[in-house]
């Protein structure tokens, strides 16, 4: 009921259409705050409202193909992807929480170093343990909310408002908007690389198991482990691999952070105003992006060279070669 505007817009021809996406009503672009509440469950406090812009579509019926919600800037451009969830007939509410799509994480498939007791997951993959996500808040402006059912498309126009509190300019926050997405692709591209190196990592470990398993070229193995020390001394520069992504994180403390939570935290600082970035964190966003193209050569260099040799020597025993794409 914090948003009544379906109902005044629900008419007849509405009723008698299979899908109707109403027209949403303006969203106020807050930051998120703590709250200063001094008694905690406090009986008498008030509930705010769900945060963001709702967008509510009607159904005639509960349809067989799905749909689909994007939320498209003032270019056209795609800046997040919705999927609701429990369709039914009649009125269908999700809320956009204002945030663009979010940054990639990565997925670690071998266990973490220096902690062997510790057993991967049944899905074969585990989590980094630090960092987050970067989600940049969509900047004030006018936005399209395109629906898609089938061969069917609706589309309205949203207004994001800007916080009439807020000390920030639109100017301010557009340009803060341009560098988290900068951070967000850097991030992107850190998580390519760490994923790239667990595959290699894991690859090795299988083919050093089945060669022990028969007994075959010891020099498989002596290679084998030269180029592990090689990638997991490049994986480090990129995220911790002594991490054991523990529920209490103490062992965050116990080393630097790396670059992707580096650049993870960066972003947090720079999105906690709506004022435009600051100069020092430009040149820090600049040393991390050299940093990372230093690493992506790395890489290329590393399985352009020992990789390549490694895999001739495992044609020659008769053992299938790494993946390098």
């Amino acid at each position: 009921m914090d948003d009544l505007t379906p109902l005044q817009q629900l008419t007849d021809d509405v009723l008698a259409s299979d899908v109707h996406l109403f027209d949403p009503r303006p969203a106020y672009r807050f930051l998120s705050k703590e709250s200063r509440q001094s008694q905690p469950d406090d009986p008498g406090a008030g509930r705010n409202p769900t945060y963001g812009a709702s967008l509510t579509f009607y159904l005639r019926e509960v349809p067989d193909q799905s749909v689909k919600l994007r939320i498209l800037d003032e270019e056209g451009v795609e800046i997040r992807s919705l999927s609701p969830e429990g369709l039914r007939a009649g009125l269908n509410r999700l809320h956009w929480n204002l945030r663009e799509t979010s940054s990639k994480t990565p997925r670690l498939r071998s266990e973490p170093v220096e902690h062997s007791h510790l057993e991967m997951p049944d899905q074969g993959w585990r989590p980094l343990g630090e960092g987050g996500r970067v989600s940049p808040l969509a900047p004030p402006g006018v936005y399209t909310v395109e629906l898609t059912m089938g061969d069917l498309t609706l589309t309205q126009q949203l207004t994001v408002l800007k916080d009439p509190m807020s000390e920030g300019t639109d100017a301010s926050i557009r340009s803060q908007a341009v560098m988290l997405r900068e951070i967000r692709a850097a991030v992107d591209s850190v998580v390519a690389l760490i994923d790239r190196i667990e595959w290699f990592r894991a690859e090795l470990h299988l083919v050093s198991a089945r060669v022990r398993e028969r007994g075959e070229s010891a020099e498989i193995l002596e290679v084998a482990e030269e180029i592990e020390t090689a990638l997991v001394g490049l994986e480090t520069l990129l995220a911790d691999v002594r991490l054991t992504g523990g529920s209490a994180r103490q062992d965050t403390l116990r080393w630097p952070r790396r670059l992707f939570s580096k650049l993870t935290s960066l972003a947090g600082y720079l999105s906690g105003t709506d004022h435009r970035p600051t100069d020092q964190s430009v040149e820090v966003l600049d040393m991390y992006q050299a940093q990372l193209s230093d690493y992506q050569a790395r890489l290329e260099s590393l399985t352009k060279r020992e990789i390549a040799n490694f895999n001739r020597l495992l044609r020659q025993h008769g053992v299938a070669p790494l993946t390098t794409q």
